[in-house]
């Protein structure tokens, strides 16, 4: 059978929409909107079967199951709450960390009314924005100065257009590397007229190799990357902050580390031992220290700068300083999640990313049990309390997972992507991943709070699922 044939299988518009006018779900929507879901569905079938990627047409009830979904959809916001079931805690593309409840209350009162962003009310005088965020970067890692703006990645360029526009910047070869949305940091680094030049190898970087390249006059700054989301194994080795910093104050010159994801917490007793310290990092003895806020802190899209004062200074003065300011509602958020980590054992229970690293597995091993007896039974499904593996995310400790328990969901007579599917297609959306022919809802990453609609979900893609006859989709 052709094309041509499968497509005079689809049914017409108006069937679908006939059996969807039905649907009381739907009434608050208008017949335009309707048709225009129901459009999109049968066009989109359209272009797989004459692509090839598909041969058959789906049951008539698939295809009213997706149009309402998109009908729905269309009348939605894109960006919506996702529950997160994959166990990745700084999952980048479902918005990285989620903010402590107590930043999000003060993300909201900046929102709804005026505040005192650049204002000093006891002097009744103009203020700078960025004063309370640095005193707490400042207090939090002994650094002589701070700033925030807006995401990591203009934090790094900023420091190279202030500190070495047209200048060279000395940097392992095996540092050079590609973060998210194929941005590589050569690229930010040139784009801040850098000139970069590279020392060592891919696998291996001696100090003897950054001392060659000083012998340049044209050196404006050593730079020390965060691998990110790889891990280099084998005949490796690295020049560590503590013997570059002697190397740079003998040249004179600034030793930036990047450190990408940042955390204040010493996480090697979680095994994560990749991640140091900001603030080991400056009394190791760098000049300045870049990291991300909505990562292992916990906080908002920000990129934080801590280090030398003359350094922030100059950052502060440059003309690109303000376009890369935060807004009130980022601060907001830092202001707070900041408070929050000065005190660690608070900061571990009520900040989702800190309370989630250190969840103990006999917690996490008590919540898949809840999980499972809130979820109920389904004919069809088998339901398991496993152990299984998490993932920090956001480029943080990319080899280094940790020991997790799950819902493990499995069915004899169903293809588990078709569940997966369904789960992700809901309102919110439940996001999962598949293991051996398993989907696994990892409750590391599931808030208690998201059990009841997580059954709620399951119970509505199991019932869509199942109701389906075994009958053709002609009409």
């Amino acid at each position: 059978m052709g094309p041509s044939d499968i497509l005079r299988r689809i049914p017409k518009t108006e069937k679908i929409l006939a059996l969807l006018s039905q649907d009381p779900t739907l009434n608050q929507l208008s017949s335009a909107r309707l048709l225009e879901a129901v459009r999109l569905v049968l066009a989109n079938l359209r272009e797989n079967i004459i692509g090839q990627k598909t041969n058959t047409v789906p049951l008539i009830e698939d295809i009213l199951a997706e149009s309402r979904r998109t009908a729905l959809d269309l009348m939605n916001l894109k960006l919506k709450p996702v529950i997160n079931a994959t166990g990745i805690i700084l999952h980048t593309n479902l918005g990285r960390a989620p903010l402590a409840l107590k930043a999000a209350e003060e993300v909201q009162k900046a929102a709804l009314f005026y505040s005192t962003l650049e204002y000093d009310p006891i002097k009744g005088i103009r203020n700078d924005r960025l004063i309370p965020v640095e005193e707490l970067l400042i207090g939090l890692t002994g650094a002589e100065a701070a700033m925030a703006v807006n995401n990591n990645a203009a934090a790094l360029f900023l420091l190279m257009v202030t500190l070495a526009q047209g200048r060279k910047v000395v940097i392992s070869r095996g540092e050079l590397v590609e973060i998210g949305g194929a941005f590589r940091l050569s690229d930010i680094i040139e784009a801040g007229g850098a000139t970069i030049a590279e020392v060592g190898s891919t696998n291996r970087t001696r100090l003897a190799d950054y001392q060659k390249a000083l012998g340049s006059e044209n050196a404006a700054a050593i730079l020390k990357v965060h691998a990110s989301n790889f891990k280099k194994t084998g005949y490796t080795g690295e020049t560590g902050v503590e013997e570059l910093a002697p190397l740079a104050r003998s040249y004179g010159l600034p030793l930036i580390v990047d450190a990408g994801s940042g955390t204040f917490l010493d996480l090697a007793p979680l095994g994560l031992s990749e991640e140091t310290p900001v603030q080991k990092i400056l009394t190791l003895g760098a000049d300045a220290v870049c990291f991300s806020g909505d990562k292992l802190l916990g906080a908002a899209q920000a990129g934080l700068i801590a280090g030398k004062k003359d350094i922030i200074c100059a950052l502060k003065k440059h003309p690109l300083a303000r376009t890369v300011r935060p807004d009130k509602l980022t601060l907001a958020a830092l202001e707070a999640t900041l408070k929050l980590a000065q005190d660690p054992a608070e900061a571990k229970k009520q900040i989702p990313t800190w309370r989630m690293l250190y969840s103990t597995e006999k917690e996490l091993q008590k919540a898949a049990v809840k999980l499972k007896r809130t979820l109920g039974t389904y004919p069809g499904l088998n339901l398991a309390v496993i152990r299984t593996e998490s993932r920090t995310g956001g480029g943080s400790a990319p080899e280094q997972p940790l020991n997790s328990w799950a819902v493990a969901i499995e069915s004899p007579n169903l293809e588990i992507s078709r569940l997966e599917e369904r789960l992700r297609q809901q309102n919110p959306p439940l996001v999962a991943r598949i293991w051996r022919d398993r989907l696994i809802l990892d409750v590391r990453t599931v808030f208690p709070a998201q059990y009841a609609q997580i059954k709620n979900i399951l119970s509505l893609a199991w019932t869509e699922l199942t109701s389906s006859p075994a009958s053709s989709a002609e009409g």
